[in-house]
């Protein structure tokens, strides 16, 4: 990555603000609070407005989204790639709810992508629930789209350079990769979100991300999964255990990052 310059954090909610630690790392700042209609779900205006203010401030190849309701602030940022690519997404949810035309949200944003971006090849899905790796009906996405999803209980099933390994095959000569982490893949003892969590250790995630930037060209990549602090917890001791939590995983995964060298 090279210099900590190349880190974006974006501002929807304050979740972000309140890791004061996190904040050494040399970055700049995206501040969309005051965009109407974007938590969980994202009208075309409220998107077009995002978009345009990436676009403004120049947002770099590392971006902090915040909470996991604006994850899919993922789609705008794949936007930017201007050559074929795949995405790999750790992640609880699969996120490929359809919501119809000219809806984003949280839960729906890969199947909007899949709808929307030519260029996105390939998708691997990593650490999701069991219940959501049936396959699910891809007649409406396009036919060059190939997806792989790998459940959570795999990761305590199976050795860890087996799964790297069926990734990398699966992602074949795919040269570039976009990542996103949604912190929800992990265990609630390591982190902590606002939405129902896997079992993955921080370790076993650094080890993949280790194995992809080892193997492939990461051409950008994304964080989010943040506690949400607000009048019915912020008084509470508990609430910054979890604030806490989640900016040293943010701290661990970004000095990994910069250490590999990848963007």
């Amino acid at each position: 990555m090279g210099d900590g310059g190349k880190i974006t954090f974006l501002n929807f909610d304050n979740s972000l603000t309140e890791q004061i630690f996190l904040q050494k790392f040399p970055h700049h700042w995206v501040d969309c609070s005051n965009i109407p209609h974007t938590n969980g779900f994202c009208e075309q205006d409220s998107l077009d407005e995002i978009r345009n203010r990436l676009i403004k401030q120049n947002v770099r190849s590392f971006v902090l989204i915040g909470n996991g309701n604006y994850h899919y602030v993922t789609y705008l940022l794949m936007e930017r790639i201007k050559k074929p690519f795949s995405l790999v997404l750790f992640d609880h949810h699969d996120d490929m709810m359809d919501q119809g035309e000219g809806l984003i949200s949280c839960g729906s944003w890969v199947a909007y992508a899949l709808k929307n971006n030519p260029l996105l090849h390939k998708i691997c899905i990593i650490g999701v629930n069991d219940y959501q790796i049936s396959p699910k009906p891809l007649e409406h996405f396009e036919d060059h789209v190939k997806i792989k999803w790998i459940p959570k209980n795999i990761f305590q099933q199976v050795p860890l350079y087996e799964i790297a390994q069926d990734v990398r095959i699966f992602l074949d000569d795919e040269t570039n990769l976009y990542i996103s982490i949604d912190k929800d893949v992990l265990y609630k003892k390591e982190a902590f979100t606002n939405w129902d969590q896997g079992n993955m250790s921080l370790v076993q995630l650094l080890y993949m991300l280790e194995n992809l930037a080892q193997h492939h060209k990461i051409v950008g990549m994304d964080i989010c999964g943040e506690y949400l602090l607000d009048y019915r917890n912020e008084y509470h001791s508990i609430s910054w255990e979890y604030v806490k939590m989640n900016e040293l995983v943010n701290r661990v995964i970004i000095d990994f990052i910069l250490e590999l060298e990848t963007l």
